[in-house]
């Protein structure tokens, strides 16, 4: 089964593409980051962003998307554009008829460190110790891709 994990952002959404068979271990197939321009408005931000996760997965054909659920923070203007990255995001899922799940970061931080409150760094770190990487995934948005996709693996998949 082919995962795509989400961790989405107007500026930077970090994505990663796992390959999971029942009892085996995860594989990372592919993890890196959608980037827009800061000099484009944010409507041509999202119009890209939505044509670069449409080119992924009719590449890659996945079998899920996973994605970050948002949570409203103390920041409202980062919420609000995170929530329409999402937004186009799912679109473009629901356009491929994809099945979707949704976690949260401390739900994924659980899962990969023991602590839902662990830090980018801690995050980063025990991605990279799962996998047996000799880095850590860079940047941390790729990184919590891989983290939202563990999560829906341990949650859904492994039992």
């Amino acid at each position: 089964m082919k995962i795509l994990g989400i961790d989405p952002g107007t500026a930077t959404t970090g994505y990663c593409l796992i390959d999971y068979k029942d009892g085996e271990k995860p594989v990372i197939l592919e993890a890196s980051t959608f980037d827009t321009s800061p000099d484009f408005s944010i409507a041509d931000r999202l119009l890209y962003l939505h044509k670069l996760i449409d080119e992924k997965i009719a590449e890659t054909k996945p079998e899920c998307l996973v994605i970050e659920k948002l949570f409203f923070n103390t920041n409202i203007k980062t919420a609000i554009a995170v929530g329409q990255a999402r937004g186009v995001l799912l679109m473009a899922a629901a356009k491929h008829k994809l099945d979707i799940f949704e976690y949260t970061a401390l739900q994924a931080k659980l899962v990969v460190t023991g602590y839902g409150r662990s830090s980018k760094k801690e995050v980063q770190e025990a991605v990279k110790n799962y996998f047996n990487l000799e880095k850590i995934i860079k940047p941390d948005d790729a990184s919590d891709a891989v983290a939202i996709s563990l999560c829906h693996i341990h949650k859904e998949l492994i039992k």
